[in-house]
């Protein structure tokens, strides 16, 4: 199982879809800093919603500072099955600087 990295645009035509889910992996601090629109902190409670619902696919956007740390929470998530799972290049300073 794997994951795609994908650019600003290509996150920005993501976020359009409907039952799309976006996991924010930063820390509290930097969520409060601001976050993508429908953005959700990597729970464990959330962990366990994807393992529920893997069956449906939905679509899974991860993001964190910088789009290295993602990459392990976007293997993981493939990991359970997902299929449309994305990870944001560059991440939030990326997405903020865009």
């Amino acid at each position: 199982m794997s994951y795609t990295d994908i650019d600003i645009p290509a996150a920005q035509d993501l976020l359009t879809q409907d039952g799309l889910i976006v996991i924010d992996t930063r820390d509290a601090h930097a969520q409060s800093q601001g976050q993508l629109p429908g953005a959700q902190s990597a729970t464990d409670e959330l962990m366990m919603n994807l393992m529920k619902i893997r069956r449906s696919d939905p679509p899974v956007l991860v993001y964190c500072y910088e789009g290295n740390t993602s990459r392990d929470m976007c293997q993981f998530i493939a990991g359970l099955g997902l299929t449309q799972v994305y990870n944001l290049l560059g991440g939030w300073k990326a997405w903020s600087a865009a």
